[in-house]
């Protein structure tokens, strides 16, 4: 007779309804995902922080061989002081993981999880 496996036990990351402190499934499942090639400009008013995203657009020319190039805004971010704060250390983080090993090879290389910073 065949011995059945133990079940697996799921790992619960997102919960519906939401929870208090918990990551909302429903909220998260349209989250977008942004892509862009730089950040042209940003500002500080009345407390919040905001900054222009860019990506860069590439398109055949009908006919030719050629290729235009131009801009596109993809996002306009706003955060308070504190998103702004949690913002910049993330990017620290990233700068930090990006930066070659005294070796010479990338800290994480191949790594596909994402690396998680207190920031408080």
């Amino acid at each position: 007779m065949t011995e059945k496996p133990d079940p697996v036990t799921p790992v619960v990351t997102e919960n519906i309804p939401s929870l208090a402190g918990g990551v909302s499934a429903i909220a998260s499942a349209n989250a977008p995902f942004i892509y862009f090639d730089g950040a042209p400009n940003f500002g500080f008013n009345f407390g919040v922080a905001n900054i222009s995203l860019e990506a860069l657009r590439f398109t055949a020319v009908p006919g030719t061989t050629n290729v235009v190039t131009d801009r596109v805004t993809v996002a306009h971010l706003r955060m308070s002081t504190e998103g702004l704060r949690q913002l910049k250390s993330a990017i620290d983080g990233i700068e930090l993981l990006a930066k070659p090993a005294a070796d010479g090879t990338h800290r994480f290389e191949g790594d596909l999880w994402p690396v998680r910073f207190n920031n408080s």
